[in-house]
């Protein structure tokens, strides 16, 4: 999504709140329903249009970039924060601002700025480190809970328990989702190909049956890695323009919700300084990552990041439990995305116009 279009829906939200008077949605009985299932659509959406075949030639690169890459991004933008302002949940913020928005991305893949390696792999990275970054949410307030004792509070209401016992059975169950869906997806397509194709029609249509069910048990249990990992298997045939419409209208109400929410008042000086240390870890880590690509593809990698859904999407998960997330992260991701428009003009203008 355009930058100005971002700004003109969250403004929109804004002004409709203070016109209409709208206030406290984050305490509404839906909220919390409404903000899992954007969540699991930008996470599915992420993972579904990874290109596997390509992103086996460079397996090495993008784990490294969707589990090292991340966690240090995280650390980098959050601890100096963290230190600055004397707030540790600036960790969790970090979290919110590290991943790379694959709808963004996928408006670099156009011409002929990076290789098809280069494209291949910041793809991957956007798509991966969506799923990446919501387990680091979820984990983070315990880990942090645990080593400093402060509370921070978890967007995960399905966890009762502050123990890492907790969080091991719901990864549990996430997997456990994902590899029952994966064994019907195998039976049906064998299935599928082994009888008439006039009966093979119908037996596809289950595909379209299992992923409602399965994203309907993502939501309620909010297993969004398990919705995540099923996008990389789980693709029913003549979907793509459903998901294109459904993820750009998802990114809307999201936008229009955080928007609604910064009635309250937005937190400039944080956002910025958030916005700011966001970018910069993601070109400190983007050169150490693909220290081995061509001088070109490093520059494109390393000035990447943006922010969308999942960021958005974050900020409004954490609102309830941590009332001021929204005011900060929102800037946040203007800042961010201003700075990505501004540095890759510069950069494809000056700094490697005679590459």
């Amino acid at each position: 999504m355009p930058l100005i279009h971002l700004i003109l829906l969250i403004a929109g939200g804004t002004l409709a709140a203070a016109v209409f008077g709208i206030q406290g949605l984050q305490n509404a009985t839906w909220y919390s329903a409404v903000i899992a299932v954007l969540l699991a659509i930008g996470l599915y959406v992420s993972t579904y249009g990874i290109d596997l075949k390509e992103a086996r030639k460079h397996v090495k690169i993008i784990v490294s970039a969707v589990t090292i890459g991340v966690i240090l991004k995280s650390l980098i933008t959050g601890l100096t924060l963290a230190f600055i302002f004397k707030d540790p949940f600036f960790i969790i913020l970090g979290i919110a601002v590290a991943q790379i928005d694959p709808l963004s991305v996928a408006g670099l893949m156009r011409g002929n700025r990076m290789s098809k390696k280069a494209k291949t792999i910041l793809a991957s990275w956007a798509s991966f480190d969506d799923p990446i970054t919501v387990l680091l949410s979820l984990y983070a307030p315990l880990l942090i809970l645990q080593l400093t004792g402060v509370e921070l509070g978890s967007i995960n209401e399905t966890t009762t328990a502050n123990s890492f016992v907790a969080y091991i059975f719901e990864l549990g169950f996430n997997l456990g989702l994902a590899a029952q869906a994966f064994c019907l997806y195998t039976v049906i397509r064998f299935y599928a190909k082994q009888i008439a194709a006039w009966i093979a029609a119908g037996v596809s249509l289950a595909l379209y049956v299992l992923l409602a069910i399965t994203f309907s048990v993502s939501i309620i249990y909010f297993m969004m890695l398990g919705i995540a990992l099923i996008g990389l298997f789980l693709r029913p045939p003549k979907v793509d323009n459903f998901i294109d419409i459904t993820i750009k209208s998802a990114l809307w109400i999201a936008a229009i919700l955080l928007g609604l929410l910064l009635v309250g008042g937005v937190d400039i000086w944080k956002g910025a300084a958030l916005g700011i240390m966001g970018y910069t870890a993601q070109i400190v880590v983007g050169f150490v990552l693909t220290h081995r690509l061509n001088r070109k593809d490093k520059w494109h990698i390393a000035f990447a990041q943006q922010n969308g859904i999942t960021a958005i999407i974050l900020a409004l998960l954490f609102e309830p439990v941590h009332p001021g997330t929204v005011a900060i992260v929102a800037p946040a991701i203007i800042v961010i995305n201003t700075l990505h428009w501004l540095c890759n003009k510069i950069i494809d203008g000056t700094i490697l116009k005679t590459s």
